[in-house]
């Protein structure tokens, strides 16, 4: 008969919390080193300070793992993502937002998983279930702001008006 241990449950929804971040377009573009055309300094510190927010939750998540001496989830970005050079991340902030949407999906059901095991007075859970509340409410905050920086650069190519022949 298999037990229900609370510390494995929040270790389980730690590990994909990890993953699910660590996963992402975002995180790529930030680990990667990829190069961008020059432009629109505005949104690469916004999407660098997103992804040092998303770095900052996968440390605090690997914390709570070492320090109860769980096993570290390992993820290697999908190969979809090799095909990203010279990329315009105007272009790219759709698929982007789109794909952080998603990721907020899944958290959604990861804090139902994690509220649920840390009921179960678990510690590792508890810890688990807080950390992934906050991540829930960061990612409102990114998604909004990743809305902000659309809207502006929509404005912007609005006033740049059409182009003409001379």
């Amino acid at each position: 008969m298999t037990t229900y241990d609370p510390r494995r449950v929040g270790a389980g929804l730690l590990a994909r919390l990890i993953r699910l971040l660590r996963r992402s377009p975002l995180m790529y573009l930030a680990d990667s080193g990829i190069w961008t055309y020059r432009g629109d300094e505005d949104l690469k510190l916004a999407l660098a300070d997103l992804a040092a927010d998303h770095q900052n939750f996968i440390d605090r998540a690997e914390t709570i793992l070492v320090d109860d001496e769980l096993e570290l989830p390992q993820s290697a970005f999908p190969l979809s993502f090799t095909g990203w050079h010279d990329v315009d991340l105007g272009f790219l902030l759709g698929r982007l937002t789109a794909d952080l949407a998603e990721r907020q999906r899944e958290i959604a059901k990861i804090v139902e998983e994690a509220d649920l095991a840390a009921s179960h007075d678990g510690v590792t859970a508890g810890r688990a279930a807080e950390l992934i509340r906050e991540v829930r409410a960061a990612i409102d905050g990114h998604l909004d702001l990743l809305a902000q920086q659309q809207a502006r650069l929509a404005g912007k190519a609005t006033t740049a008006g059409p182009v003409t022949a001379g």
